[in-house]
């Protein structure tokens, strides 16, 4: 919780081990203390609730089951922008909700001294959809996204907090009927109707307080109760005046029927592209999720599916977005000089007709740790042997033709992600990147290339396919661009593992050669025996 806002002191030691400090915020359900834990000698938050009524009476007994009931939904969500629960004691037959102080102040007070930028609410509307996510993922529905109950941190963090009424699957709903908690404004209309809450009203309300946040007011406040329900349940929002790029989501979230909304990994590609101030990617770019493994037609010499019908404008050009495992250092080019300068931030990933412009700095270690073993080629046709690259480091087993020699290794558990490179002379690249904690969802992390790529010279061309490998989440991208007048073709498989860590397979191959067939066989063969999370997994024969 805050440490922000009104302030009076106390010193009464709650639970035999929290001393109030001052009151530093109040709602509907009660105060919030800043308080010292004597025990470990740390400041906490310390939420004392308002029940109604006397202790024997029903509605006594439903406000402190709901505080109770708040403390076990927020211990359960696992989520850096979710606030953390402590501990709950009782004080004269009262629970009382210790959790973690955040020192700064809420969105509510932030917006008090007017709206933030599209780029600023996107980020923080990205943070509480992350809590959001963690929440849904293990049953609860938060009921009460309000600016409110958004904590900023003066380090950049955002906390979601209050999850007092809180809809847990599983528990006997604790409202009756006539009853209503939540802030009404910010309230999704299937909720007003009497339907039932499920992650769709959140993502409603999340709506709301992005356009609160970049308008400056909320959509559906009125000057009385009845006024503002019947706006919820029937009037449109006003068609948002500053929300820039992030004004179509806003009208998308904002749908009447749940059923409209975006979902919520459509909700954080869109968030994360305004916040990052990446170039949109077409809608319908996507296709439905398959199994990667039955995609052989994926990527043939056909090329690429073209984003947007002959005769539509393209897109203005968007911010040049670095690839996260590049280096910093400047490259120097092993073919074609570069036609147009280029930061030096960007040289990590440039192709230059295929080809990977990497320095000795990125050469392996005398100690490297990967392994290789010559496996049989799957096919009785001519041709070389796979072999099998056991990448320790990066927990991953990569199995290439054995005419792939390694050409670069970068990265380590201090200094992520870890990179390795395989090439074939200088004309095909295949590399394995692998990050301990992943920079986004699959989606994010091609469209984040998509945007690099496209930067150079605004003709970079993508087909998306969402697919699962070995059931995990994963994305296959296709693209083509150019790049000092030499076409160049990029195939993409991104894996988002169970512990939240992210893989990429990448081929780079020269567009419209023989080399392209080579290339798109490649990255079959090497996508068909990647091995991740390779530490658990058997060796391979």
């Amino acid at each position: 919780m805050s440490d922000g806002g009104e302030h009076q002191r106390d010193g009464r030691l709650v639970g035999g081990r929290y001393r109030l400090i001052e009151r530093i915020g109040s709602g509907g359900m009660g105060t919030v203390w800043r308080a010292r834990d004597e025990l470990v000698e740390r400041d906490v938050a310390v939420k004392q609730p308002r029940l109604p009524g006397d202790p024997e009476d029903e509605t006594h007994r439903r406000a402190a089951h709901r505080l109770y009931r708040e403390a076990r939904a927020a211990a359960r969500v696992d989520h850096p922008s979710a606030v953390t629960i402590h501990d709950v004691v009782e004080d004269d037959g009262i629970p009382w909700i210790v959790m973690e102080l955040i020192r700064g102040e809420s969105l509510h007070e932030l917006l008090q001294r007017g709206p933030v930028d599209a780029p600023e609410a996107a980020r923080i509307g990205l943070a509480v959809l992350g809590a959001l996510r963690a929440a849904h993922a293990v049953g609860i529905v938060h009921r009460d996204v309000k600016p409110a109950n958004v904590l900023l941190s003066p380090h950049g963090r955002v906390v979601l907090t209050d999850f007092g009424i809180a809809h847990v699957q599983g528990e006997e709903s604790l409202t009756m009927s006539g009853e209503f908690v939540g802030s009404l404004e910010f309230i999704a209309p299937e909720r007003m109707s009497g339907r039932s809450a499920g992650p769709a009203s959140d993502l409603w309300s999340l709506g709301v307080l992005l356009y609160a946040a970049v308008e400056g007011w909320s959509p559906f406040r009125r000057t009385t109760l009845e006024s503002t329900l019947a706006a919820i349940l029937a009037a449109d929002p006003p068609e948002p005046k500053q929300a820039g790029p992030l004004g179509p989501l806003l009208v998308r979230l904002l749908a009447k029927d749940p059923e409209r909304r975006p979902g919520a990994e459509e909700a954080a590609v869109a968030l994360e592209a305004v916040a990052e101030g990446w170039p949109e990617v077409p809608d319908g770019a996507s296709t439905a999720a398959q199994e990667a493994a039955e995609l052989e037609g994926f990527a043939d010499d056909a090329g690429t599916v073209r984003l947007r019908g002959e005769g539509t404008a393209a897109p203005e050009p968007g911010t040049v977005v670095p690839d996260p495992d590049l280096t910093e250092q400047p490259l120097k080019p092993t073919r074609h000089p570069l036609r147009h300068p280029v930061p030096a931030i960007l040289l990590g990933i440039l192709v230059t007709g295929g080809v990977w412009l990497a320095t000795s700095s990125f050469r392996p270690e005398p100690d490297d740790t990967s392994g290789t073993e010559r496996t049989a080629t799957s096919s009785s046709a001519p041709g070389p042997a796979w072999i099998v690259h056991r990448e320790k480091d990066m927990a991953a087993v990569l199995s290439l033709p054995s005419t792939y020699k390694e050409a670069a290794r970068e990265g380590s558990a201090d200094d992520p992600p870890r990179l390795v490179v395989y090439d074939l002379g200088n004309t095909i690249q295949v590399r394995l990147t692998q990050w301990d904690k992943a920079p986004g969802s699959p989606m994010t992390r091609a469209r984040q290339a998509h945007a690099t790529w496209d930067g150079y010279n605004g003709d970079a061309r993508t087909q998306y396919t969402r697919t699962s490998f070995d059931g995990r989440e994963a994305v296959l991208a296709d693209t083509t661009y150019n790049m000092a007048q030499d076409p160049t073709r990029v195939m993409q498989l991104v894996i988002l593992t169970e512990g939240g860590r992210m893989y990429e397979l990448r081929v780079d191959m020269p567009k419209g050669t023989p080399d392209e067939k080579k290339g798109t066989d490649v990255f079959k063969g090497a996508r068909g025996r990647l091995e991740i999370d390779a530490v658990r997994a058997s060796p391979t024969p």
